[in-house]
């Protein structure tokens, strides 16, 4: 507990300007697509920070956040172009440097988390984590103090709508399963990281995040090798009890209630409407010119679809159809400098987060962006792990050779060729 605090409140510089940041970010005060306090605070932290010390990062970590700066322009290059076409047309949408300024706004928080890295190395994976922790178990602390509302029988806690909710958890688990990997934490850290991330999808009733965490789940247990007989038994065991408290607790019995009625309420969709429609994918069906160049965001009356008037519930759907076969390159080429290199189980740990995008538009969700840089994060310490342990063998290398090769009698101090008194 010392070492949490030490790690978030205690921290030194500015990396305590990012625990308070990470602690702060679920607590939303304003609608959805409004600056929150947490984003007004990192934004004049940022500014403050790049015009102090600039972003000085790792020559591997440079590329990535070169790929994504390059991914940022065209989109703001597209959106722009959108904006003078439409000009004097009606645009039913935000204005195009407010949807470019997000992505901006996130390019700069990847830049200051990887900066940070930079200055202060292992000191900011103990932050990043321990902060989301924090913020994951202040959100279900203070939600038994204050009325947290939802959208019906979804909770959202103190964010605007249950589908933030449920990428929150998502994101804020992956990000301690990337860091705990490398830094020594206690196991009962992980556990109850998995227990509050997993309270969250639960309260938000995301089918998506809950899948998604079984899956980060597996990838945990065969990474660390903790299958063995008694690991084995103890998963089961804590299963047992959590799956008997699904079904006899008040708690319990109120999320299977939920997750029935979410299940009825999306049979009641036409059978003629097709999740292709109903996620705004017919846009690019409809529209394939638009696949060539990209047909940037906003202004969706344009569109001949079943959502009209509204972004794609998709963020892969976004790329694709908004900005094109070079924006799709673009961000792919982004997505391959962030994962090449790592072991397999880091893979395993990414793709929930993408997969969540399928169906859920997250591009302006800050600890998605967050989330992602934690892999780059973690390359350069292994790297750096590579490299120390090759500089110890050396090392005893050379000293195991000095040790084991005999003296010569003129290599003795006071005797060299029979002179005594040397």
């Amino acid at each position: 507990m010392l070492d949490i605090v030490k790690h978030t409140f205690g921290a030194k510089g500015w990396l305590k300007a990012w625990a308070i940041y990470l602690m702060a970010f679920p607590f939303y005060f304003f609608d959805a697509g409004s600056a929150q306090p947490s984003d007004i605070f990192i934004a004049i932290t940022v500014a403050i920070f790049f015009l102090t010390n600039g972003f000085k990062l790792y020559k591997d970590n440079q590329v990535v956040f070169g790929r994504f700066l390059r991914f940022c322009i065209y989109l703001a290059i597209v959106n722009f172009g959108v904006y003078i076409a439409l000009l004097g047309q009606p645009n039913k949408g935000l204005p195009w440097f407010i949807l470019s300024a997000f992505y901006i706004y996130n390019l700069l928080v990847m830049g200051f988390a990887l900066a940070l890295y930079r200055q202060y190395g292992r000191k900011f994976l103990f932050t990043t984590m321990y902060s989301c922790v924090l913020a994951a178990g202040l959100q279900i602390g203070l939600s038994f103090v204050f009325n947290t509302g939802g959208e019906g029988i979804r909770g959202a806690l103190f964010f605007t709508n249950p589908n933030q909710l449920g990428y929150y958890s998502l994101c804020g688990l992956a990000i301690v399963l990337v860091l705990e990997s490398m830094i020594k934490i206690p196991k009962l850290v992980v556990y109850l990281s998995f227990f509050l991330f997993g309270y969250l999808a639960i309260v938000s009733v995301s089918k998506a995040a809950l899948g998604a965490m079984i899956i980060l789940f597996g990838a945990y247990l065969i990474a660390n090798r903790v299958l063995s007989f008694r690991n084995i038994f103890a998963v089961i065991i804590v299963g047992g009890v959590g799956y008997l408290a699904l079904l006899n607790t008040e708690f319990g019995k109120n999320f299977q209630k939920n997750l029935e009625i979410r299940e009825i309420n999306d049979a009641d969709r036409p059978d003629e409407i097709t999740e292709w429609q109903y996620r705004g994918y017919d846009r690019i069906s409809n529209h394939p010119a638009y696949l060539i160049l990209g047909a940037g965001e906003g202004g969706y009356n344009r569109f001949d679809t079943f959502i009209e008037g509204h972004e794609m519930h998709s963020s892969i759907g976004t790329i694709l159809f908004c900005y094109g076969i070079p924006g799709t390159v673009l961000f792919i080429m982004f997505v391959l400098s962030i994962l090449r290199g790592l072991p397999w189980y880091y893979l395993i740990y990414s793709l929930p987060l993408f997969a969540y995008g399928i169906t859920h538009m997250g591009l302006r969700f800050t600890i998605f962006w967050v989330a992602l840089m934690m892999f780059p994060v973690i390359r350069v310490e292994i790297k750096k792990r590579k490299y120390l342990t090759k500089k110890r063998r050396f090392e005893a290398f050379k000293n195991y050779n000095r040790s084991n090769v005999p003296s010569l009698p003129f290599e003795r101090p006071n005797e060299v060729h029979g002179v005594t008194g040397y």
